[in-house]
């Protein structure tokens, strides 16, 4: 994943989203943490990539139990896919 960063006075504008609300996130010098501008996330750059692995882990879950959901419908004899 490429990052881009800006600095801006004592703060950096990263070119990304927060994983939690989708909101700009800015890295602080002082403390090297990231914070969010929408929710006031604060956490590392450790800890947002954990937060938005178990998001997409999660994503993924979901897109394989549809699947298997509408497998199971299309195996399904006609008369079960009516009820």
């Amino acid at each position: 994943m490429i990052i881009l960063l800006f600095a801006i006075n004592d703060a950096i504008t990263l070119a990304s989203y927060c994983p939690e609300c989708g909101g700009e996130l800015k890295f602080d010098l002082s403390s090297k943490n990231f914070i969010c501008k929408s929710c006031g996330l604060f956490a590392s750059r450790e800890k947002i990539d954990e937060i938005r692995d178990r998001a997409e882990a999660a994503n993924v879950d979901k897109r394989r139990m549809k699947h298997d959901d509408y497998l199971d419908w299309w195996q399904s004899s006609k008369k079960d896919k009516q009820k």
